[in-house]
C-alpha cells in the first residue's frame, strides 16, 4: 500500500511538472510580465517548487506536505493565466493574481491547503512589500517558503550560478530577512545552500526526475496512463479556460472543439468512455497556444510569414506537453494532430492519412467548425450552414469525406 501510494504521488507529480511546464509557455508574455515589473525566465514553476522542495525537507515536513508544497510551487502563477484577460499589462495582476491562483486550486486534490499556500505566497514580513498586506500571523508556512522560493528564482540567471553570484544571494537573503523573507525560511535556505548539488540541480533538463528522487526515491514511470475520473477532468477544465484567457476571441473555444467532438463521436457511436476521452482531448487540443504571444491570437489583419510560423508551433507543443503528462497516446494524438491533412500537407508532423486514426480526424472538424462559428479579429462568426459548406470544401485533401457527411447531419 505504501509503494502504491509513492506511486500515486509521483504520477500525480508529474502531471502537474508538465502543466506547469504550459503555463510557463503562456507566462513568459510581454504583457504579464509589464505587469508583474519583471521577467519571469523560462521554467519557472518547476524551479520554485524545486526550491520549495528543498527547503520544505530542511524544515521537516512530512512526505504528505512535500509533494503539497511541491503542487503549490509549480502551480503559484496559475492566476496570472486566470486573470489575464482583465489584467495582463496592469500593475494589479500582482494583487489579483494571488487572489485568482488561490480560487483556480481549489478544486484540486488538497486545494483546501494549496490555496492559502497560493493566495499568500506574496506575502513579506514588511506589509510594505506585500501584495495583500495581511498580518504575518495569517501567512501559512507553505506560502512563506514559496515567497522566498519564487524570489530566489526570479533573481537567478538561467545557468548555474557561480560562487561569488551564489554568496551576492545569500548576503542579500540575510540583509533582507525580516522585511522580505521569513526568518524561519531565511535560516533553511541557508543550510541547502551550502549543498554544491543544489546549485547545480536547478539547471538540470530532468529536474523532475531529480525532485522525485528526492520525494519518493528513484521512481521509473511508465509512459502513459489511462485516464482517469475526477482530478484530470477538473485539470483538464482548469486549463482549457486558461487557454483561452489568451485572447478575447476565443472565450469558449477549447470547450467548443469538445462538446462538437464528442457530438460527432456520439454519432459514431463511440461508447461512453471513448466519449470522456475525446471530450478531455478537445479541452487540451491548443494547451501549446499558451506559447503564442497575445499581440498574435489578436491581430486584426493577416499574419507575416514570421508570425504564421509562431501559430504553427503550437501543436507541437500541445503534443510534447501531453506526453509529458503520461496521457494515453491516442488521446495525445487526437488533441495534437488536429491541423494535419490526409494530403500530408499539415502540421507539425505532416503526417498523411495513413497515419491518423478517426479521432485525430475528427478533431480536425471539430476544430474547423469551432473556429468558423466564433468571432475572430478578422471576420464575425458563421452561422453552422456556411460553416459546414466551407468545411466541404476540404473533403478529400485536408479532411475525412466520411466524417464531413456525419458532421453536416449531426452538427
Amino acid at each position: 500500500m505504501k509503494n502504491q501510494n509513492l506511486f500515486e504521488d509521483a504520477f500525480y507529480i508529474r502531471r502537474m511538472w508538465s502543466f506547469s511546464r504550459a503555463l510557463d509557455l503562456g507566462l513568459v508574455d510581454e504583457e504579464i510580465e509589464r505587469g508583474l515589473k519583471g521577467s519571469l525566465g523560462q521554467r519557472h514553476g518547476e524551479r520554485v517548487a524545486y526550491i520549495a522542495m528543498r527547503l520544505g525537507r530542511s524544515l521537516k515536513f512530512s512526505k504528505v506536505d512535500l509533494v503539497h508544497l511541491t503542487v503549490a510551487g509549480l502551480l503559484h502563477d496559475i492566476g496570472a493565466l486566470g486573470c489575464f484577460r482583465v489584467y495582463n499589462g496592469d500593475p494589479r495582476i500582482l494583487e489579483k493574481h494571488c487572489l485568482s491562483g488561490a480560487i483556480l486550486v481549489e478544486r484540486f486534490p488538497s486545494g483546501d491547503i494549496l490555496a492559502p499556500a497560493i493566495k499568500y505566497h506574496h506575502e513579506t514580513p514588511d506589509p510594505i512589500h506585500s501584495a495583500l498586506r495581511v498580518p504575518t500571523d495569517e501567512v501559512p508556512l507553505m506560502a512563506r517558503i514559496l515567497s522566498l522560493a519564487d524570489q530566489v528564482d526570479l533573481r537567478l540567471k538561467r545557468r548555474v550560478p557561480n560562487h561569488q553570484e551564489r554568496d551576492e544571494i545569500l548576503k542579500w537573503i540575510t540583509a533582507e530577512t525580516g522585511r522580505l523573507f521569513y526568518p524561519e525560511v531565511a535560516a533553511a535556505f541557508a543550510q541547502i545552500a551550502k549543498k554544491e548539488a543544489f546549485w547545480l540541480d536547478i539547471e538540470q533538463p530532468d529536474l523532475l526526475q531529480i525532485a522525485l528522487g528526492l520525494l519518493c526515491g528513484q521512481w521509473q514511470l511508465p509512459s502513459t496512463r489511462e485516464l482517469e475520473l475526477g482530478f484530470t477532468d477538473d485539470l483538464a477544465a482548469t486549463f482549457a479556460d486558461l487557454i483561452d484567457q489568451k485572447s478575447k476571441f476565443t472565450a469558449r473555444h477549447s470547450r467548443s472543439v469538445a462538446e462538437t467532438a464528442e457530438r460527432l463521436a456520439k454519432g459514431l457511436g463511440w461508447k461512453e468512455d471513448q466519449l470522456h476521452e475525446v471530450y478531455v482531448a478537445g479541452l487540451l487540443h491548443d494547451l501549446g497556444k499558451l506559447s503564442i504571444p497575445k499581440k498574435i491570437l489578436d491581430k486584426p489583419g493577416s499574419l507575416d510569414p514570421a508570425e504564421v510560423e509562431i501559430i504553427r508551433t503550437h501543436t507541437y507543443y500541445t503534443h510534447r506537453l501531453l506526453i509529458e503528462a503520461g496521457f494515453p497516446t491516442r488521446m495525445v494524438e487526437w488533441a495534437a494532430h488536429h491541423h494535419e491533412r490526409l494530403d500530408g500537407k499539415g502540421y507539425p508532423f505532416a503526417l498523411s492519412d495513413t497515419d491518423l486514426d478517426q479521432g485525430a480526424r475528427l478533431m480536425a472538424i471539430a476544430d474547423i467548425f469551432a473556429a468558423l462559428t466564433e468571432d475572430r479579429p478578422y471576420r464575425q462568426a458563421m452561422s453552422s450552414g456556411k460553416a459546414l459548406a466551407l468545411i466541404q470544401g476540404g473533403v478529400g485533401t485536408m479532411l475525412d469525406p466520411n466524417l464531413v457527411d456525419l458532421a453536416k447531419r449531426v452538427l
